[in-house]
């Protein structure tokens, strides 16, 4: 997990303010949301999977980017994409403040926390499988589209 989250940080070191905000369509998501999204999503799916807060609930991070407290950004039309648009400090400071969250709260689990059944009539959906299907799939789903984002605006992707 820590790679997705290196990764999301050395992509978006170097743009600018409008790389960052570059939509090739109307209906694309940009850098900048892309980089919010992501993080959101692993802070939720995580500390509801432990039945705790969120980084975002106990930070105020939604009051920081002027969204509402259960925004994530599914379901975001495309209005709402393109009015997004925090400044780069802001999106690294979200990004590192979740990963250590998730990195602090992984720290402390055990193989039986891994095993955990998150609903006892499907057993096989545990909190280890929803972190590696949403939290690190979904991360490197979201990574590969910033880089093809950078990409589109001729920039090389970070190695």
């Amino acid at each position: 997990m820590y790679e997705v989250f290196r990764s999301f940080l050395a992509e978006i070191t170097p743009l600018e303010p409008e790389e960052m905000l570059f939509r090739p369509t109307t209906e694309a998501n940009s850098i900048a949301f892309l980089v919010w999204h992501y993080p959101r999503i692993a802070d939720t799916v995580f500390h509801r999977s432990q039945g705790t807060s969120t980084v975002s609930e106990r930070e105020k991070w939604y009051e920081a980017f002027d969204l509402a407290e259960t925004d994530t950004g599914t379901g975001f039309g495309t209005e709402q994409v393109a009015a997004f648009q925090p400044n780069r400090r802001l999106l690294i400071d979200h990004l590192e403040s979740v990963q250590k969250a998730l990195d602090d709260g992984l720290s402390q689990m055990t193989s039986t926390d891994l095993d955990r059944p998150l609903n006892p009539e499907n057993p096989r959906a545990t909190v280890g499988r929803q972190i590696q299907s949403i939290i690190i799939g979904h991360g490197f789903f979201h990574l590969g589209e910033v880089r093809f984002l950078k990409g589109l605006q001729g920039m090389p992707f970070s190695r």
